[in-house]
């Protein structure tokens, strides 16, 4: 440790927290690389790679996707690509939030969309998904989403799990109401600032 650090408290106490704060993201980002692929009796949940890009350019470039949730259809293979190379190291940089991605691919080989979930300090998560419209109204979205529900508590002992949405966006209120996901009022939502005029879902984990 540098000699400054050593005489001088508040810099050790900083430096003391960065280095808590480093240890914590390793040990988080070596908790979601081993995470596991879900199986299903008609999908293949895979944890997400920048090697998925590829595959899933074409599903997620439908602008459809994207009426009722933040975000633009990739530019290109290699903006996706980086995008997901970005959320493959599993936390953000000071570990502070987990994040939990699995690419959804039918029996017959395609990607089709992603199960999503990011984990705070306080064991609450939010929870997300996007599929290509082809697939819409088939059962895929609930398929996969009750996949990967359970064992967003029983492995990554999360407490409490939270979905916003559009009101509009009516098939994914259905989805979650299906799931057992059950709607809020918004000041209840612990991840910051809810959109306006969207709503609010929750269920607990067990």
């Amino acid at each position: 440790m540098p000699v400054n650090l050593l005489l001088d408290p508040v810099a050790r106490r900083r430096e003391h927290a960065r280095s808590a704060s480093r240890r914590r993201a390793r040990s988080i980002a070596r908790d979601v690389r081993s995470m596991r692929a879900i199986e299903s009796p008609s999908l293949r949940l895979e944890p997400l790679a920048a090697a998925h890009a590829d595959e899933m350019f074409r599903p997620m470039s439908a602008a459809a996707i994207y009426d009722y949730m933040p975000g633009q259809p990739p530019t290109s293979v290699s903006a996706l690509r980086e995008r997901y190379a970005h959320l493959e190291k599993g936390c953000s940089a000071d570990g502070s939030e987990r994040w939990l991605n699995w690419v959804v691919r039918l029996k017959s080989g395609e990607c089709v969309g992603f199960v999503q979930a990011t984990i705070y300090p306080q064991l609450s998560g939010d929870f997300a998904f996007a599929f290509a419209p082809a697939y819409w109204g088939r059962g895929i979205a609930f398929e996969a989403c009750r996949a990967v529900l359970p064992g967003l508590g029983r492995d990554f002992d999360v407490r409490t799990l939270f979905a916003t949405v559009d009101p509009r966006n009516s098939r994914s209120i259905r989805l979650l109401q299906r799931l057992g996901l059950v709607e809020v009022q918004s000041v209840r939502y612990p991840h910051g600032d809810v959109a306006p005029d969207d709503r609010v879902f929750m269920v607990v984990c067990g």
